[in-house]
This record gives structure tokens, sequence and C-alpha cells, in this order.
């Protein structure tokens, strides 16, 4: 898996082209498809192109389907076709299912390029924006090592597979939980974005596992959905939790000592990247084939770091 390359280095070139002159504005329409409506990261993702949008003269229309899911979101990515944009930066739901709707859109001119997910086959992207994910599952199980004093019985809620992201935060976990003899580790369950499912895999699994010691959740739902699981079997606390990203409610959890470590992302920096980069394809430029974003971890003892990498839908 790749290592963090300096994105900022890559971003301060590509902002360099943004300072154009009025007659030297991009011309050509960009398209951006999230992953799901509603979701507190691709909205501060949304926002982050947006005002980068704003500052470049660039024209933007964001569009997301109902659910995270193929089904829902190859309907999405059709109907961007037909529009024709001349760039199309989209998070794919499932990296085998968006290839061949996405080679469309490649094929009736569009550049391509991928956002905070990315595909099996990348031949025809532009490029892919996205966070080394296995390496925060890596540092999820660092951290749980940590709160449990390398002892103790954990799980893994996260995506089904097929979610690039999803997978590799797991793979991660798992790879490095190995280093710890002393913690066992009880394998993934998954709660596809359903907070109800989520609780009910953390009921079950102290029901089944009474000494169960710790649980990682590889998204925000899951995190939503183990914390009402705890609190349901009274293990708040008692079981540590570590969750992905930092939605509001993750955070809020994570002052009150539910969450005891986040793994955050920076939504806005890659939305911010989008445009960057869409700039640069405008102006018949060549990119990176991959540019990798920021990932902290952030525990509890650290409010004011949580509030730094909040994911804020500040222009919705």
């Amino acid at each position: 898996m790749m290592r963090k390359t300096v994105l900022s280095t890559l971003i301060c070139t590509l902002a360099m082209g943004l300072a154009l002159p009025a007659a030297a504005k991009p011309t050509g329409s960009v398209a951006l498809v999230l992953g799901v409506k509603g979701s507190p990261f691709y909205q501060a993702l949304q926002c982050g192109a947006q005002e980068k949008a704003k500052q470049a003269g660039l024209s933007l229309t964001v569009f997301a389907p109902d659910q995270f899911a193929a089904d829902s979101q190859i309907p999405v990515v059709n109907a961007v076709t037909a529009t024709q944009p001349a760039v199309a930066a989209i998070v794919p739901t499932d990296m085998q299912a968006l290839v061949a709707p996405m080679k469309q859109l490649a094929a009736r001119g569009a550049k391509v390029l991928t956002v905070d997910q990315t595909l099996h086959d990348t031949s025809f992207l532009a490029t892919q924006i996205i966070t080394d994910n296995e390496q925060g599952g890596k540092m999820a199980a660092q951290a749980m090592n940590r709160l449990l004093n390398g002892k103790g019985k954990v799980l893994v809620i996260t995506q089904p597979p097929g979610s690039a992201a999803q997978d590799a935060r797991e793979r991660g976990f798992a790879e490095q939980i190995k280093a710890y003899p002393g913690i066992t580790y009880l394998g993934p369950q998954y709660q596809s974005d359903d907070p109800q499912k989520a609780a009910e895999i953390v009921t079950s699994a102290l029901s089944a596992h009474p000494d169960l010691a710790g649980v990682f959740s590889t998204n925000d739902q899951g995190a939503i959905g183990a914390i009402t699981g705890l609190r349901q079997a009274g293990a708040v606390k008692r079981v540590r939790l570590v969750a992905y990203d930092a939605a509001t409610a993750e955070v809020n959890a994570l002052k009150n000592g539910t969450i005891d470590v986040l793994i955050a992302q920076n939504p806005k920096q890659e939305g911010e990247a989008v445009v960057n980069i869409a700039v640069q394809l405008l102006a018949g430029k060549t990119v990176a084939k991959t540019t990798l974003t920021d990932i902290v971890a952030i525990a509890a003892n650290e409010p004011e770091k949580a509030d730094r990498y909040e994911y804020k839908a500040d222009c919705l």
C-alpha cells in the first residue's frame, strides 16, 4: 500500500494555477458525484469543492445517490454522462460495479477521476484522490492495542466487501493486530451504513463474548450504532471504541468519553483537490496518477484537534 505523499506541496502548486487573469479562467463543466446524500463526510467534501470552484471561477455541479450502494449510484452516474461534463469526479460506491458506467463516461470525452474511494480498474482514470485507508486501519489497531494494554477480544464493524476504502481499513486493522499476541481478533461484521444493524452487532457480540474488550468501526454510521449497542448493554467505557471519521456526533462522543480514539480524514481537502486537479485537466495538463490526503489519529484528550478535523458542512 502506498504511503502518504506530500499533498500540501501538490495543492500549493495547483493552487498557483488558480491565480489566473479573468480571460484565462478555466472553461468546461465539472461534475462531482458523492457517495451518498446526507453524509457529514461527503457534505464537507462538497463544501471544500464548492469553495475552491468559486475561487477558480469554475462551473461545478454536485450529485449524490440516496444510498451508498452501486444500484443507487449507477443511475446517477448515467445521468451525469448524459450531461457530458468536461471533468467528472466520482466517489465509487463499489470498486467493481462502477467500472463500466464510469468507463462509458470517459468514452464520452470526460476526464474521470475518483475521490475518497477508488476502482479495481484505474487504467482509464485521470487520477485518484484517496486517503491511505490501509494505514488508517493500522493506526486504529495501534490505538486499540494501547487502550487495551495488549490484551482482550476485539471486533470490527464495517461495510460489506466491495467498498475499496472500507475493505482497506479492515485489512490494515487485521494485519496490524497480528503484532499483538495478547489481542484476539474476532473478525469483521457488516452493517451497510445502518446504525441499527451496528447496534445489533454489538449487543450480539457481547452476548456471545461477555469479555469483549474493543470495537473498531470503519465509518461514522457504524460508530453511532456501536455507541447505541454499548449503551443498551451497559458496556460504555468498559468496551473501548475506536472509530473512523470525525462527524459531529463522533466528535461529541470523543469529548464525553464514549469514543476513545478517532481516525479522521480531511474531506474538505479532498474536495479542494478535486477542483485543483480539474483546473489542471481543463488546461490540458497531465496530473499525478494518485493524490493522497491527510489522515490523523485523535485521542480523547485532544479536543482542539478534534474540532480542527470535525466534518463540517458549513456551506449548506
